[in-house]
């Protein structure tokens, strides 16, 4: 007798047998689907919070998910019953406060809870259903390559799912991978084959992390108090503070009368403390600005250093409970002092000048003042106004007298090309009258146009050089 003879009777009870199983998975799964979707709103209000542990065990409630980002954990914190709070709050703490393992270990077990109070039972009826389809579809199969094929799917199905279901009756899935594989192994020998490739894959259990029992109000009032006093925001942490005393006020007939008073000082003692930290340091604040401004228009760089550390004196006597305020401070005393050293030196550098080139500085600005003299007369040429020929004789004069003063002089080396500039101006003046009484004697217009182009470049070069001059020799400004 042929091997597949004796398969056939051992195939069709095997089969029978994994039908059974899976009709009576199916049952039961669909039952407790049944019963789920009845009471659906009252397992999904009973989801238990998720809970944020902060080092020292104390363990935080977060109304839904939170958020990691940038060295904090975001997450909003229910003030009164979890499920109908007073107050939802949102709270940032640094995330070295928290023991993040744990925090994950206990966010995987709240999915995994809420899960299986909601979508859990009917997923996993459609999974036994989809395992009933595919057995009944190998026992019609028309070779054994076609029930191994439909086998190795709905098995890589039943692999897939407890990782992607959370772990959900993985128990339960596993027995029915056990069941479909020894299938597939008697569908393998019953072909004649010897062995067949089942490829593993890690086992995924259900999160075993504990759930903590719902918070009372009382509960998280306390944990709100602890989050207050780890929030590294001053304005968060007192807005959170009296948003807890609001709390503690309106529940205050079903709380604990002496937790209450006792818990409602220390909030309003903290808050008074703060207030009076307020003023404190608002007056330093005023005050140390005040002196910096005095001292920075002094360019008194001692008094701004001595400033600095007086600041931080006072600062370490309040217990240095305002370090943003106290940064922005300190940065604005640094940077006036650093104004004021430039200042100073600037200063210094003036009376050097003053000292080292006096002597150019009375000669040249006696130049300067001659050049305002035949200003007037120069422009005139430049627009083409006419100047009487005695006038513009003794301009011509002057000018030359002008470069003679400025030729003998030795000016900065700073000042070199400045006083360059000043020879060449009384150089052009002196070509713009001499064009100027040409074009008077002869008439010619494009003679006239040529002076009054120099006597424009003249005065031009006059300006330039001025500035310059006057520029170096300037007191320099109050920081």
């Amino acid at each position: 007798m042929r091997r597949g003879d004796h398969d056939g009777p051992r195939w069709a009870a095997r089969a029978a047998l994994v039908r059974a199983t899976l009709v009576r998975a199916c049952l039961a799964a669909l039952l407790a689907a049944a019963i789920g979707g009845a009471a659906h709103d009252a397992s999904a209000a009973n989801v238990p919070s998720y809970r944020i542990f902060l080092s020292d065990g104390t363990a935080l409630v977060s109304f839904g998910e939170f958020a990691r980002a940038n060295g904090s954990v975001v997450f909003t914190m229910p003030i009164g019953a979890p499920a109908n709070p007073d107050v939802l709050r949102v709270v940032t703490l640094p995330d070295t406060a928290i023991d993040w393992e744990r925090t994950d270990r206990y966010a995987d077990a709240v999915r995994h809870r809420h899960y299986a109070s909601t979508r859990g039972e009917g997923d996993y009826a459609a999974l036994t259903g989809a395992v009933a389809r595919a057995l009944g579809d190998m026992a019609f199969a028309p070779d054994a390559a076609a029930k191994l094929a439909i086998a190795a799917d709905i098995r890589r199905q039943l692999l897939e799912w407890p990782a992607t279901h959370l772990g959900y009756r993985s128990g339960d899935v596993r027995e029915l991978t056990a069941i479909v594989e020894e299938a597939i192994s008697d569908i393998w020998a019953g072909s004649g084959g010897r062995t067949f490739d089942l490829s593993l894959v890690a086992t995924v259990e259900p999160p075993s992390e504990p759930l903590l029992p719902e918070p009372t109000v009382k509960d998280t009032i306390d944990l709100a108090s602890a989050a207050a006093g780890l929030t590294e925001a001053r304005i968060e942490r007192l807005s959170l503070q009296e948003q807890i005393l609001a709390v503690l006020d309106r529940r205050r007939q079903g709380l604990p009368r002496d937790w209450y008073r006792t818990t409602r000082k220390a909030i309003t003692s903290d808050l008074r403390r703060e207030a009076e930290l307020d003023e404190r340091y608002e007056a330093l604040l005023a005050r140390s600005r005040r002196s910096a401004r005095e001292a920075a228009a002094r360019a008194d760089v001692a008094a701004l250093e001595r400033l600095a550390a007086e600041v931080q004196r006072q600062d370490a006597r309040l217990g240095y409970r305002r370090p943003e305020d106290m940064r922005a401070l300190l940065a604005a005393i640094a940077a006036q002092s650093e104004r004021a050293r430039q200042a100073r030196a600037a200063r210094e550098q003036w009376q050097a000048r003053k000292s080292l080139f006096g002597a150019y500085r009375r000669r040249v600005r006696s130049s300067l003042g001659k050049f305002d003299d035949v200003a007037t007369d120069i422009a005139a040429v430049r627009e083409m106004s006419g100047v009487k020929a005695d006038r513009l004789e003794k301009t011509a004069r002057r000018v030359s007298a002008i470069e003679v003063a400025l030729l003998p002089l030795s000016p900065p080396e700073q000042l070199r090309p400045s006083h360059d500039l000043l020879v060449s101006s009384a150089r052009l003046m002196k070509e713009a009258i001499r064009l100027w009484r040409i074009a008077a004697a002869s008439g010619e217009m494009n003679t006239a146009r040529n002076a009054s182009a120099a006597a424009a470049g003249a005065l031009l070069l006059l300006d330039t050089a001025r500035g310059r001059i006057e520029d170096f020799f300037r007191p320099p400004a109050a920081p």
